[in-house]
């Protein structure tokens, strides 16, 4: 799909339940827009939704919900790209590498990460911490030009640059934009 100067768009939503104003209003809303002047690809965040604990079920169910609301919604798979973010292995792979380049003082300073352990002391894992690591690798497998996210969002979009300019630093490479 060529589309408008090869702007390539990725943004997920995770399968925590149904959409939420915040996720329409933040996000969703603009996909149908997007998709059809760049390329998009659109996923359904099913690993940063393990950082809560999720039976399997209740996430399988819930990733099949937010697949139809995102159909609902007027995401067309004949235009974009839609998938569940743990069916590309890669993400993976690059969040491992991206985690081995991160800094714990960098990640503890992250807003998300303080609130999310001032609401719920007990449930403090490594998964909520390295969450803009795994989101930067979202971002950087697609070697997304833009990516559509709200405003608790706009630090690990920062933090994304940042993991993406050090690892092409480290490496010696110009991978990542």
């Amino acid at each position: 799909m060529s589309r408008e100067n090869g702007t390539i768009v990725v943004s997920g939503v995770r399968p925590t339940g149904h959409l939420h104003l915040g996720n329409y209003f933040g996000a969703v809303r603009n996909f149908a827009a997007m998709q059809t002047r760049f390329n998009c690809t659109f996923f359904i965040a099913d690993l940063h939704s393990l950082t809560t604990h999720p039976t399997p079920s209740g996430l399988q169910g819930a990733v099949r919900q937010i697949m139809a609301e995102y159909l609902a919604c007027g995401v067309d798979p004949e235009l974009s790209t839609i998938y569940v973010q743990s069916d590309l292995p890669e993400t993976v792979m690059l969040y491992l590498f991206l985690n081995m380049n991160a800094y714990l003082g960098e990640l503890q300073r992250c807003a998300s990460f303080k609130e999310k352990v001032r609401k719920n002391p007990n449930n403090v894992n490594a998964g909520l911490l390295t969450y803009p690591t795994l989101m930067a690798a979202d971002i950087l497998i697609h070697r997304a030009n833009y990516v559509p996210v709200g405003k608790d969002q706009e630090q690990h979009l920062e933090m994304a640059r940042t993991f993406a300019q050090r690892f092409n630093r480290m490496y010696g490479v110009e991978l990542f934009p």
